[in-house]
């Protein structure tokens, strides 16, 4: 496993952890370390949870369609250009209903190459790299035998060097992580993220619903080593189960590799497409050979050779014939989308930006979120004695999210938490 910036070993039945905290040649120096790991791994298959610092977790709106539909979606391609990267991982969770209609993923993607260099790592040491999920995927998704974690609405990882919040939620699916020494202001909005013990008022009924969930919890070892709040937590009796390395491992080894949160679904279709052409010229090179020499017992290797080529052949034609499937199946969902409403006038680009302008340093973002209609909802906690409540609602407005009426902008000076909703609309130059 890979968290952060450490690997996680299983020997003879207990977990070692290897920290890295400085910068090397790859993304994360752990990156390296774990593929010298698998470079001299025998196994005919491996599986590994890869979650280094840096992983995107991104909501993402989309119809209700399988991963390769997704990856050819217009809007999908221009916003998320990772989809047609052959050297970066990424995944999507299984699209699910959201409130006010439409669906929506959690995307999980590489900022930069580091599953590349893993798989091929288990190429040379002649063992196979299957699949590879993220901690949110391994966390939550449900195999056949089903553990504890994924009933439960949050689950808490709190280990040395890695502190992360998985929301499993229905439609309010994210993912939140920490590395390295967290501060308290970390601690706090780790706090605001899953709902602590203290009376807070919420904006909406399924808000509510959300924070009292039940948590499950990884960890190794007592998580008050690593967690100064833990008792907080456990305080709250919402801890439904307390779970080890080894139900993680576990989870990750019993998904099927046509999960659609796998990060290395894409990496050996064009390296076993390279090794069909190399073999196809091989094969052509061979029947030249066989042809000019004109030996009975060539011609005969010749015969063998052209029946490999066309039962290559057929297996190309079929596969193309399902390529021409897709696309008509794809020109289908482009007419159908057509017919919807038209996209946004402003890129969700220069509205995040705006919004990342207005926020003070006071004001720590926890959930935000905006439709196809330009309704929108923010929630924050106020980590700063210098908050100005008026100077940011002002802000927010001259960005471009004004609040709607009363209940738009709810402030709570006694929790310190904001709650805003309303209709963007973009600034005008």
């Amino acid at each position: 496993m890979l968290l952060g910036r450490s690997v996680w070993l299983c020997n003879a039945g207990a977990w070692k952890r290897e920290p890295f905290d400085g910068r090397g040649d790859l993304a994360n120096p752990a990156v390296a370390r774990l593929a010298e790991l698998l470079s001299g791994e025998c196994r005919e298959r491996t599986v590994v949870v890869f979650e280094p610092e840096g992983l995107a977790h991104q909501t993402v709106d989309c119809p209700r369609v399988c991963r390769s539909v997704f990856a050819t979606l217009a809007r999908v391609r221009s916003e998320h250009p990772v989809v047609a990267s052959e050297n970066l991982g990424w995944g999507i969770e299984h699209p699910e209903p959201v409130h006010g209609g439409g669906f929506s993923t959690l995307m999980h993607s590489e900022l930069t190459p580091g599953l590349a260099h893993l798989h091929d790592a288990c190429m040379r040491a002649g063992s196979q790299l299957p699949a590879a999920w993220s901690a949110f995927t391994a966390a939550t998704a449900s195999p056949r035998t089903r553990s504890t974690a994924p009933r439960a609405r949050f689950v808490l990882f709190l280990l040395p060097g890695f502190v992360a919040v998985a929301i499993c939620a229905k439609g309010k699916r994210s993912f939140r992580a920490w590395t390295g020494a967290m501060e308290d202001r970390d601690w706090k909005a780790l706090c605001a993220l899953i709902g602590d013990a203290e009376a807070r008022s919420v904006p909406s009924i399924a808000e509510a619903e959300l924070r009292r969930g039940s948590i499950a919890v990884i960890t190794e070892g007592e998580p008050e080593r690593c967690c100064p709040v833990w008792p907080e937590i456990r305080a709250t009796g919402r801890v439904e189960a307390v779970a080890g390395m080894d139900m993680l491992a576990s989870n990750a080894a019993r998904i099927g590799a046509r999960h659609p949160g796998n990060l290395v679904e894409g990496f050996p279709r064009p390296r076993q497409l390279d090794q069909c052409l190399v073999g196809a010229a091989i094969g052509c090179l061979a029947a030249a050979t066989a042809l000019g020499a004109g030996v009975p017992g060539q011609l005969r290797q010749l015969k063998a050779v052209e029946a490999t080529g066309s039962a290559r052949v057929a297996a190309l034609t079929a596969h193309l014939s399902d390529l021409r499937r897709n696309q008509g199946e794809m020109e289908a969902l482009r007419n159908e989308a057509s017919q919807g409403p038209g996209p946004m006038q402003v890129g969700r680009h220069g509205a995040l930006l705006g919004l990342a302008e207005a926020v003070p340093d006071a004001l720590t973002i926890t959930s935000f979120s905006i439709d196809r209609d330009d309704h929108f909802e923010i929630e924050a906690i106020v980590v700063g004695s210098d908050f100005d409540p008026d100077g940011t609602k002002k802000a927010l407005a001259h960005a471009g999210f004004r609040p709607e009426g009363a209940s738009g902008w709810l402030f709570n000076s006694g929790s310190g938490r904001l709650s805003v909703s309303g209709r963007y609309a973009a600034p005008r130059p």
